[in-house]
């Protein structure tokens, strides 16, 4: 899937790079936001068609409006589904970034591929062939009703922040299923900021569920536009 969408995005990367070689010569200023609401407007989405309008051979859709960066004019990042354009193709899961300029001109920046295996060290991995260990993208994103219960089973005694489910990203079939899920994460104390989480939880066969392990998401660590 990277290597496909590295040749796909070659053209495209080309044309950024002429249109914007003042901005990409420059670090991009500021730190990223974490939205407040990850929904998706009728703007936000916008924004989107209009950054990847000129990509072909991947059929990307937006999840959830993850921040942004204040530059000269404003970088946006989305958590996308990405699904090649070929008869039974595998789903995966990324962040695309974009770039609005002050007349509201959209640039897509960077595709990335959303590492989602856990190690023991509380890093991320992702290969070149995709994922390994035995996980696997979820075919469907959708958090339902027993996905959300099994999460709440497996957070029940934990206090000092909230979890917010926005997607299901992933699975590792073992005795039983471990399961990765994005989580909006905001601290029960005045004034806190949420940021965004992966949290796994281990679904046993009888029902139970267990917390296994939470990793913070840097969701500008994956943008290398400039870089």
């Amino acid at each position: 899937m990277k290597k496909i969408m590295i040749v796909l995005l070659t053209l495209l990367v080309v044309m950024s790079t002429a249109t914007r070689q003042a901005s990409a010569d420059e670090p991009l200023a500021g730190g990223w936001t974490p939205a407040a609401d990850y929904t998706v407007t009728e703007d936000l989405q916008a924004i989107f068609d209009k950054g990847m309008e000129m990509l072909l051979g991947v059929d990307y859709v937006p999840l959830a409006y993850l921040g942004s960066q204040v530059v000269a004019g404003t970088n946006h990042v989305f958590l996308v589904k990405g699904t090649v354009v070929v008869p039974n193709a595998p789903v995966s899961y990324g962040l695309a970034y974009f770039y609005q300029d002050l007349q509201g001109n959209v640039t897509l920046m960077t595709l990335a591929d959303l590492p989602i295996v856990p190690q023991e060290d509380g890093t991320l991995a992702l290969t070149e062939e995709g994922l390994m260990g035995g996980w696997s993208y979820a075919e469907a994103p959708e958090v339902t009703e027993q996905i959300q219960t099994r999460l709440d089973k497996a957070l029940e005694g934990l206090v000092g922040a909230s979890y917010v489910p926005v997607a299901n990203l992933g699975e590792q079939v073992v005795a039983g299923l471990n399961r990765c899920l994005l989580c909006q994460v905001t601290p029960v104390v005045p004034d806190a900021q949420p940021h965004y989480a992966l949290v796994y939880v281990y679904e046993k066969l009888d029902g139970g569920a267990e917390l296994s392990q939470v990793i913070d998401l840097d969701i500008g660590a994956l943008c290398t536009y400039g870089a």
